[in-house]
């Protein structure tokens, strides 16, 4: 059996035995598509289509990390300068010599045991709230994945040294010219024809039970307006910031970011501390993009970039070989991490094709 049709067979059969609703599946290599199927329901008894705006939960971070070493790039600053030079409200409590690489890599310990703060809407209050935080270790000393906050401080640095804000900032230099039409991030347009929709995301009230009836779905509540969780969009559309990533810089005939804004993203500014959010592992960050093929099902030593979303899938670019794979599902599916999960075992099959 070829990769494609064992990937295919894989996620029907997660589909046929209740463990998930519906998934998008898009794979290129050297930019040409292997594959753009969909399968399943957008919500119990709606079919998903290609087009159906998915949510993006973590893999969001995708649009800051580009966001950001594009403006790096502009300004001649690097990794390294201090988030304060650019938002000096930033450096309260602490947190003045806290690096752009640091935020973005995940190695700020913020004393909170709840990020509840940041879960709003109201940037303006997350960001006081972010302020206000103080550290309970040196900043880059330990790792502590920041799911909303830290891209509080990433929106407002994007905002303070463009002039725009991030939302639109995102929209002018990514989605449009990327010829993203069907992905929305901030506030949904009006209902026209063409207006992008934003599917929400299912789960389960408590984790299905192996073994016995699987209870059905309820809608998840993420916020559509929040930079680090906010983006919707289809597979195919999420691939092309990927395959941006891995042409270096350049998609649908755009050039987006320079090869050395790219090489920012996809060099490890973290390695060798151990992430207690990711079970424990010791996983490298690139900025504001994950570098680590156990995090993606990649071979070990495959040189990746992407972003994994909150239990419900994976982009990912193999820097070397050409292949982009994003699996986007409409449902939560409590799996544990890394190899096991569905989306690590599609993204293995599908490195068939560049073996």
């Amino acid at each position: 059996m070829n990769p494609v049709d064992r990937a295919i067979d894989r996620i029907r059969s997660a589909i046929a035995n209740d463990r998930h609703m519906g998934v998008q599946l898009y794979a290129s290599v050297d930019g040409e598509t292997v594959v753009d199927e969909v399968f399943g329901e957008a919500s119990p008894g709606t079919p998903l289509l290609r087009n159906d705006a998915v949510p993006w939960i973590c893999s969001t971070k995708l649009l800051g990390a580009m966001a950001v070493s594009r403006l790096l790039d502009e300004h001649g600053m690097s990794p390294k300068t201090p988030v304060a030079e650019v938002v000096p409200e930033f450096a309260r409590h602490g947190k003045h010599e806290v690096t752009i690489a640091q935020l973005m890599s995940h190695t700020v310990p913020y004393a909170i045991d709840t990020e509840a703060p940041f879960y709003t809407n109201d940037h303006g209050a997350a960001f006081a709230s972010l302020c206000e935080t103080s550290l309970a270790a040196p900043p880059g000393s330990r790792a502590q994945y920041s799911p909303i906050g830290s891209w509080t401080a990433v929106a407002e640095w994007v905002g303070r040294l463009s002039g725009v804000l991030y939302e639109d900032y995102v929209r002018r230099n990514f989605l449009s010219p990327l010829g993203l039409r069907h992905t929305l991030l901030g506030t949904p347009e009006p209902r026209t024809e063409d207006a992008v929709v934003p599917l929400p995301l299912y789960g389960w009230e408590e984790d299905p039970v192996e073994g016995e009836d699987v209870p059905d779905p309820v809608p998840a509540s993420f916020l559509l307006q929040h930079p680090s969780v906010g983006a919707h969009g289809p597979a195919h559309e999420l691939a092309r910031l990927v395959e941006c990533l891995v042409r270096g810089g350049e998609a649908a005939g755009n050039r987006v970011l320079s090869p050395e804004a790219v090489a920012t993203i996809a060099a490890a500014h973290r390695s060798g501390v151990v992430d207690d959010y990711f079970g424990g592992l010791d996983v490298s960050w690139g900025l504001g993009a994950c570098v680590d093929p156990v995090m993606f099902g990649a071979p070990s030593g495959s040189q990746v970039v992407g972003h994994t979303s909150s239990n419900c899938g994976i982009a990912v670019g193999d820097m070397e070989r050409g292949l982009v794979v994003c699996h986007l599902a409409t449902n939560e599916s409590f799996q544990g991490l890394g190899p096991g999960r569905l989306e690590s075992r599609v993204v293995r099959d599908l490195y068939g094709l560049v073996r």
